[in-house]
């Protein structure tokens, strides 16, 4: 058997091809559901985000999975076959499990460090498991990546602090303000004014208000994020009363809170007002900072935390290495330990040094020719209670093992080959 990565990722793919790859939840069933029913293909698993699709699939070495994952991409979206076929990559082997649990530690997306593609892994493998698509050797893999994400976040600084600007205001947000008991408004509908609101929404804002010049798109951003208060900019004045927060990012060339249209509203409030402004040009203007009630921000004060914060992501880069190196090798070694020739030789050489030296403890007692044919009766016994597992093991031996004979070695491995096993 062989294990086979197949992938489009923003390393070698611009995002405008990226999303011509593309698939829902239910077509990626689909397709987990078609390898199910190929004969050449054991396992499978696709993990798919916003920088990536993957296909990770266990198969015959003599299955052509580039060609079957072609034809199969071409049923499901027919416009996506030239992208997949110009732009996708391969690996093969153990570079597999390097990949995959470089992708689990975060190593591997633009965001040095996120957390958010543990979760991903964890669902394509549920989405596997629930198509039938994982047994003995993706739970193994899958597993062991899960621990690989889990021990690089817990053993390094690789996920410290925002290094994004939208997610470091929402930090700064949170350091200055109880997000739980406030009102925020968010002004734009664009992909950064997305961003931060879903990332207020989990830090658990209690209420959420979207301005914006064109509403239906504001409407289209409340929809997706299922909650939201919806204005345009002129009504935003009128809500400042009401607000702990306002965090803004749109692409306009001039400010959208001037100095004279909050003027009336914040000279004569007293509660503390909190401004973020991460548009370039500024939405904000600067002079509204000279009211006492306004603590305004904008892109440069985050971008100094976000510079150090990227410093420290990157130092920690190598100790999250020298882990994945670790856990691959463990690997490695435990798929290595599945070939089936060594293991049968080595299962039968153990039994007969066993039988031949428990023969010699006992052949004092049966004297010289009884000794020698205690030592056969020994060996013999050994052979055949060794002859069903191995006759098992050999079964088909001009085909690819079974999941249950690979099953069958990786126990044999742990009850009687493993290192350090005490002998009596």
């Amino acid at each position: 058997m062989k294990l086979v990565l197949n992938s489009i990722t923003y390393r070698n793919s611009p995002v405008e091809v990226r999303e011509k790859v593309s698939f829902t939840s239910q077509q990626r069933r689909f397709m987990l559901k078609k390898m199910h029913a190929e004969e050449g293909i054991a396992e499978a698993a696709v993990l798919e985000t916003c920088n990536r699709i993957e296909f990770y699939v266990y198969a015959k070495k003599d299955f052509g999975v580039s060609g079957f994952l072609t034809e199969l991409i071409g049923q499901v979206q027919p416009a996506a076959v030239d992208a997949w076929s110009e732009m996708s990559r391969q690996k093969t082997g153990i570079d597999i499990v390097r990949h995959l649990f470089e992708v689990a530690a975060g190593l591997d997306s633009q965001m040095i460090g996120e957390n958010q593609i543990l979760s991903q892994v964890k669902s394509a493998y549920a989405e596997s498991l629930d198509c039938r698509m994982s047994k003995f050797m993706f739970h193994r893999l899958f597993h062991n990546a899960f621990r690989v994400g889990k021990a690089v976040r817990a053993d390094t600084n690789i996920n410290c602090g925002a290094v994004s600007v939208g997610l470091a205001a929402v930090e700064l947000a949170r350091r200055e303000i109880d997000l739980s008991g406030s009102t925020a408004m968010v002004i734009g509908a664009g992909e950064n004014a997305e961003l931060v609101a879903r990332y207020l929404l989990k830090a658990s804002l209690q209420c959420l208000i979207i301005a914006n010049r064109d509403t239906q798109k504001a409407q289209a951003l409340a929809s997706r994020l299922k909650t939201g208060q919806i204005i345009g900019l002129e009504d935003i004045s009128g809500k400042l009363g009401d607000i702990d927060l306002l965090i803004s990012s749109t692409a306009a060339v001039e400010p959208i809170v001037t100095y004279k249209m909050v003027e009336d509203v914040l000279a004569h409030r007293d509660k503390r007002l909190l401004m973020i402004d991460i548009a370039v040009p500024r939405d904000i203007d600067s002079q509204v900072n000279r009211f006492e009630c306004v603590t305004l921000y904008n892109i440069d004060d985050l971008n100094e935390q976000i510079s150090r914060n990227k410093k420290k992501r990157s130092s920690e880069i190598p100790k999250a290495q020298r882990i994945v190196a670790e856990f691959t090798d463990k690997f490695s070694k435990w798929y290595d330990s599945l070939n089936l020739v060594p293991v049968i030789s080595q299962l039968t050489r153990k039994g007969i040094d066993l039988a031949h030296s428990e023969a010699a403890r006992y052949a004092k007692d049966f004297g010289e020719a009884g000794g020698d044919k205690l030592e056969r009766f020994a060996e013999s016994l050994v052979k055949k209670i060794l002859h069903g597992p191995i006759s098992f093991l050999k079964a088909g031996a001009d085909e690819e093992p079974s999941t249950e004979q690979l099953e069958g070695v990786d126990l044999i491995n742990k009850m009687f080959l493993s290192q350090g096993e005490h002998e009596q």
